[in-house]
């Protein structure tokens, strides 16, 4: 090897350093953004989920703290599951 390829390779192992040591930083400012950037702990609501009988039929409406999440009226069993969903979703207490 003359003296024109050993200064190449010197020269590329210098380069290649200084890529090893970027990637490291990149690497470690993107850790610690993730990590900075962590969500906190989930605060469980005070809402109530409860289920109302239609005055007539046989059918049920879904409530959080006594106002309608919709429109619609649910067989028993559903209303249930949808509250237990709901609770699961932290939208409200089951």
């Amino acid at each position: 090897m003359n003296a024109s390829e050993e200064s190449v390779t010197v020269m590329s192992l210098k380069t290649i350093y200084r890529l090893g040591i970027k990637m490291k930083n990149i690497f470690l400012i993107s850790l610690l953004f993730i990590l900075g950037c962590g969500s906190g702990k989930i605060i469980p609501t005070t809402d109530v989920c409860s289920v109302k009988k239609h005055y007539k039929d046989n059918v049920f409406q879904v409530y959080i703290n006594k106002r309608p999440i919709s429109n619609h009226f649910y067989i028993y069993e559903d209303a249930i599951d949808i509250t237990k969903k709901l609770a699961d979703d932290n939208k409200c207490m089951d």
